[in-house]
């Protein structure tokens, strides 16, 4: 089966020349999606990285990210995902 977009599945048997050009192009702009979220995700992790060898003090990443990134958690961020506050792991 070859998705096309749209919601239109073409059998492979069943495919013309336009049904192959077109998933391919799908299948390339999906590839770019991938691989341009998967930089950002490995920028990510060099940042941090690099945060934390710089400020040898900090051990967790949410104290990380508020002191040098100055992020700010939302007070509902944790339970409306369903993650307990990490103070509750404790007794784990």
């Amino acid at each position: 089966m070859l998705k096309l977009g749209n919601g239109i599945w073409v059998w492979m048997k069943d495919a013309t020349p336009t049904d192959i050009t077109q998933w391919g192009r799908i299948c390339s702009r999906n590839a770019v999606h991938i691989l341009t979220s998967e930089a950002e995700n490995q920028q990510y992790v060099a940042d941090r990285t690099d945060a934390f060898r710089e400020h040898p003090g900090i051990q967790r990443l949410a104290s990380l990210e508020e002191a040098v990134f100055h992020y700010r958690q939302e007070t509902l961020d944790d339970e409306i995902n369903g993650f307990p506050d990490t103070n509750d792991l404790d007794h784990l």
